[in-house]
């Protein structure tokens, strides 16, 4: 049973590992699965390729475009390349499908040209290519982005797109399978090498109605009892046609027959020394039989009886070293089909000894094949005979064996010692081959456990290794169970459905946006030539310096303005503001710049860079607001929200301020370089005008304001005024203006009056409502930048 079990452990050992080992090499999938578009797909000046499909595999994949000819590539977040979309068609390449055969293709119709999207200060890098680019995908940073491909604006962008990822089709039973066909296979093995040990002697004796069939204990009755009462059977059918009644007499048809029938006729002893009878001589149908069957009942009834038998029969079964085993059968026999006769109350008491002993001595594999101890097997044979437990007595007189109470049967140890007690009661003496060298019957010691209890428990020992060395191959090809950790915080999205914001604008954006304003400004300044300026200066910023290079060109003493500087890059704030215009702050410092600069940018809408807009320095004494990194908040200009006041009454505030030395807003802000300054020289005017009057206005201008969150809660507002001078001449008195002034006046003198413009950017900080409560001027000056005379 072992080696069948081995055999189909060791097949399915074989089946498994060689089916783990096929899928890591001839069912093994491709290494990578590529996706492509489609081939039909509308033509189109644009071509998005957007966040899903980026973020396939984790953005762990390599994308390939062809194209006829030249091509360019940019890369924005998803908000940006729409707004800059805008109604032009374009066509949307998305995730690929559940086969990962196909990426999906959207195409909407609208404006067929557009402007050429290169170089746009959304675009986080772009990339250029001829026929054929190849792109590996990284996330600039946190949010959703998306890929803009074109190639002029006017040409049709490519579609030819394919991306190609890992396959994750692998196969995940491959280790499994060849660790469990394995240990299959070591079980397999060990089964065959641990085999159980055989028995080196006679088997167990085996007693009752199926004992004739079965190999006698004793080998030295030669043959089969079965083949010695055929023989039997034999001779009495050929002697039938005799006139000797006893010869032809009928064969016995059991070894329980034969043995009654070729029993000798006991005859009592009167004397010691008077003869015994001769026992009747054998008939020609027994005397094949063995001598042991001839006599099953005598030599050891008594110890009487014993000691009139024949001493050449002891003496030959002490040569021929009969097993143990023999003699526990002979003695199984004899107390199944013979009753010894009570002679005396010793050899009664010595009987019942070997009785009990013998009963002891009985394993498991002294039951028959119907599961029967051999007492109750003993009991079937004698009711089939008709014997009941009765026998020849002397002097026909019917004698009972004494009966001993059945002691419990054990089958190990009680076995092994019921077998040394009858062998000591018996006298027999055993060849030194039988026992071992403490004198022990070796036999005793099989007989004390089946075959089959012995391999049982090492088949079950095998099983037992084999299933420890298995659970630890595989043990060793799974991960470590780990648990969910209770205290770990549930993520932002289950507790908060707050929308995620991001900066507008990279570091990387703001550097590269700084080093253009920077070289478009230095350009203009060297060319004195507001054109220069055009592609990234407006407003307030444009102005002044238009103004500047024209009063430069006349008036050769005229100081240029304060140069603007990429680096050093001091601190920026950006917005989260998602719509147009958008809005940021950079604080920079030159080798030339005696102040850092607050430059302020401006995109107004999203096919616009980002211009300046205000340039002022930082007043001494002051420090420029923190602001979140990760971008801030852009509020109106009527918000009070958390603030000491709103922007637009802050802006009126200070235009009151600024022209009123007496202003009902001067506990209002904090004192100011700047402030204190205006109020200086508009009362330096009025002291020193004889023959004019003077009126000092700051009108503000808020089409275009710029409300910037700080870190602590307060805001950032940048305002630009107009600061007018008007000067009206009393009783025709002349007045003149300076040469600066003249270029716009067209002379130095009138005698009606005159009207001067400054422009006056102004950078100042509100406080949250539990702060300072106070504004503060943060940034500002002016510069002339027209005039007039009356007429």
């Amino acid at each position: 049973m072992r080696l069948k079990i081995a055999i189909v452990l060791a097949i399915l050992g074989l089946l498994v590992l060689g089916t783990g080992i096929g899928q890591r090499t001839i069912w093994l999938p491709p290494a990578t699965v590529t996706a492509a578009t489609p081939a039909q797909v509308a033509a189109a000046p644009l071509t998005v390729i957007g966040p899903e499909l980026l973020k396939t595999r984790d953005g762990q994949f390599t994308m390939t475009i062809k194209s006829a000819g030249p091509m360019q590539l940019a890369v924005g977040r998803v908000d940006d390349i729409m707004g800059w979309i805008g109604d032009a068609s374009y066509t949307k390449i998305g995730a690929a499908n559940s086969d990962f055969t196909e990426l999906a293709a959207t195409s909407t119709k609208g404006v067929a040209t557009v402007p050429n999207p290169a170089g746009s200060d959304m675009w986080v890098s772009e990339e250029k290519a001829t026929g054929e680019l190849s792109y590996t995908w990284q996330s600039p940073g946190h949010g959703d982005w998306a890929l803009l491909l074109s190639v002029d604006g006017k040409a049709a962008a490519p579609t030819d797109i394919s991306i190609t990822v890992d396959n994750e089709a692998g196969t995940p039973w491959a280790v499994p399978l060849m660790i469990i066909g394995s240990a299959l296979l070591a079980l397999a093995a060990l089964m065959f090498l641990i085999s159980p040990n055989k028995a080196k002697g006679a088997a167990a004796p085996s007693v009752g109605r199926r004992a004739a069939g079965r190999v006698p204990s004793d080998p030295a009755t030669g043959a089969l009892e079965v083949d010695k009462l055929v023989a039997a059977r034999a001779s009495a059918k050929a002697s039938s046609g005799s006139a000797d009644p006893v010869a032809s007499a009928a064969a016995p048809s059991t070894i329980a027959e034969a043995r009654k029938t070729d029993a000798p006729v006991p005859t009592p002893a009167k004397d010691a020394g008077e003869p015994k009878s001769a026992a009747a001589a054998p008939s020609d149908a027994t005397s094949a039989l063995p001598a042991v069957l001839l006599n099953p009942g005598s030599a050891a009834d008594s110890d009487a009886a014993a000691a009139a038998k024949d001493d050449g029969a002891k003496d030959n079964a002490v040569k021929d070293n009969t097993p143990k085993d023999s003699a526990d059968k002979d003695n199984g026999a004899k107390d199944d089909d013979v009753k010894v006769p009570a002679v005396s109350e010793d050899s009664a008491v010595s009987d019942g000894t070997e009785s009990d002993a013998n009963s002891n001595g009985t394993t498991d594999t002294e039951k028959d094949s119907d599961g029967k101890d051999s007492d109750d097997q003993d009991s079937d044979d004698q009711d089939s005979d008709g014997n009941g437990s009765a026998g020849s007595g002397l002097d026909g007189v019917t004698s009972f064996k004494k009966q001993e109470p059945r002691k419990p049967r054990s089958r190990n140890k009680g076995g092994a010692a019921g077998a040394k007690d009858t062998t000591a009661q018996d006298g027999t003496s055993e060849g030194p081959t039988s026992k071992d060298k403490g004198g022990q019957d070796k036999n005793e010691l099989r007989a004390s456990e089946s075959p089959v209890a012995m391999v049982t428990k090492r088949m079950k020992a095998s099983l037992r290794w084999g299933a420890a060395l298995a659970a630890v191959l595989v043990a060793g090809s799974l991960s470590p169970a780990v648990a969910a950790d209770p205290s770990t915080p549930a993520p932002a999205s289950a507790t908060a459905e707050a929308t995620p914001v991001f900066p507008g604008l990279l570091d990387s954006q703001v550097q590269r946006i700084a080093t253009a304003v920077a070289t478009a400004v230095a350009a203009g300044d060297d060319a004195k030539n507001a054109k220069e300026l055009e592609s990234r200066v407006g407003g307030m910023a444009l102005q002044t310096r238009e103004a500047n290079y024209k009063i430069r060109a006349k008036v050769a003493k005229q100081a240029a303005m304060e140069p603007v500087n990429a680096s050093k890059l001091l601190a920026n704030v950006v917005t989260t503001t998602t719509t147009w215009p958008r809005s940021a702050m950079l604080v920079t410092q030159g080798e030339n710049n005696s102040l850092p600069q607050l430059l302020t940018l401006v995109q107004a809408s999203p096919r616009e860079n980002y211009k300046l807009v205000n340039a002022t320095p930082l007043l001494p004494g002051q420090t420029f607001p923190k602001a979140d990194k990760e971008g801030t908040k852009e509020i109106a200009l009527d918000s009070s929200d958390g603030l000491a006041m709103s922007p637009a009454d802050a802006i009126a505030a200070l235009s009151d301020r600024l022209t009123k030395s007496d202003s009902k807003f001067k506990g209002t802000f904090n004192d100011s370089v700047y402030i204190q300054s205006v109020l200086d020289t508009q009362a330096n005017i009025t002291k020193e005008a004889k023959d004019a009057t003077y009126v000092f206005s700051h009108k503000a201008s808020t089409e275009a304001p710029v409300n910037l969150r700080t870190a602590d809660g307060g805001v950032m507002v940048v305002v630009g005024y107009n600061f007018g001078i008007t000067g009206t001449s009393k009783e025709n008195a002349t007045l003149t203006v300076g040469d600066d002034a003249a270029v716009f006046t067209g002379g130095k003198e009138t005698t009606k009056g005159f009207s001067l413009n400054y422009a006056e950017p102004v950078v100042m900080y509100i406080p949250p409502k539990d702060g300072d409560g106070k504004v503060t001027i943060l940034s500002a000056t002016r510069n002339l930048v027209g005039g007039s005379f009356t007429k």
